[in-house]
């Protein structure tokens, strides 16, 4: 009996390890069958979506007060606002455009703070040599806006300056910048560290000081930020505003901003190329909120001056009840 017994238990603990081993088999199937389906499951588009990095967030745009601007046809962009309000409406293509001579702005601010100077004041002279005059030549040969120099002579650093942002001499910009920082890729570098520096996060500086070469590009927001900064500067602002003035060799010059020669404007800029269209960065004193500030607007890639200029005092005009 007692080997009957043994025997019987030997089977029944046999049996219980063929059960244990098919119970892990079993198991070991069910594990590899649920992580092969999980894996090759197909995908919902929410399942999807939640993978996918997530898009970039566009920076908002919170104007100080509301207005509601007449927007010139037909241009690639425009914005306005005023002094120590900021930017109060934009339209257009938010990207950045070429700018055209708007850029000699951002080579004067770039100048000034190498070489800060105070109303009256001169500043150094700047000797023209035939660089200077092949500078000339190559800038007439591309069409663009010159200023007469004369090796030998000298210009001062606020004539240089009137040259540029009064009759946009394209050769006195780069003559100018090449003189301040030793060559144009120093003054390239100087300035694209500025406008970095100064929070303008859409504006490129291209390779001349002139703003010829259509790698120089701003967008219409930044552009009226610009022209704040602009404005702070005594010397920017008294040129800006200015309709004539003399520089040797050339003698006297004038404004080629229309909006400032006749129609009460205070500055700032007009600009053309091939590439940027027409290009208008301008100011008006205006009563905002109970203070007389600058209202500072800018239109790119318009069909010319007649357009952008009209555009600028129909942008003004419209907003003048909300800026009260």
């Amino acid at each position: 009996m007692g080997s009957l017994y043994q025997d019987a238990k030997m089977v029944m603990m046999r049996v219980q390890k063929q059960k244990s081993k098919f119970k892990v088999r079993l198991l070991l199937v069910v594990v590899v069958f649920v992580g092969v389906w999980f894996l090759m499951r197909p995908k919902s588009d929410h399942a999807v979506q939640a993978e996918s990095p997530p898009p970039p967030i566009a920076e908002e745009f919170k104007p100080a007060f509301v207005v509601t601007p007449t927007w010139p046809d037909n241009v690639k962009a425009a914005a306005i606002g005023a002094e120590g309000f900021g930017v109060l409406a934009r339209t257009g293509d938010i990207h950045k455009r070429p700018i055209a001579s708007i850029a000699k702005v951002i080579t004067s601010l770039a100048i000034l703070e190498k070489y800060p100077l105070q109303l009256g004041d001169e500043g150094p002279q700047i000797p023209i040599t035939e660089r200077d005059e092949q500078i000339y030549r190559d800038y007439i040969a591309r069409n663009g806006t010159v200023v007469l120099v004369k090796a030998g002579t000298s210009i001062s650093l606020h004539q240089a300056l009137q040259a540029m942002l009064m009759p946009s001499a394209n050769n006195v910009a780069d003559t100018t910048a090449t003189w301040v920082f030793g060559s144009l890729q120093n003054y390239s570098h100087y300035a694209n560290a500025m406008v970095k520096r100064l929070g303008l996060k859409d504006t490129v500086i291209g390779p001349d000081a002139s703003g010829l070469t259509p790698s120089t590009q701003s967008t219409a927001s930044d552009l009226v930020k610009i022209g704040e900064l602009a404005l702070k500067n005594p010397i920017i602002a008294d040129i800006v505003s200015t309709k004539f003035a003399y520089v040797p060799v050339a003698g006297s010059i004038q404004n080629y901003n229309a909006l400032v020669m006749d129609h009460g404007f205070s500055g700032i800029k007009p600009g053309d190329s091939i590439e940027a269209g027409n290009t208008l960065l301008f100011s008006i004193k205006q009563t905002v909120k109970g203070k007389d500030v600058n209202v500072v607007g800018a239109i790119l890639g318009s069909d010319g001056y007649k357009q952008s200029n009209n555009g600028a005092m129909t942008m003004v005009e419209s907003i003048k009840k909300d800026l009260q």
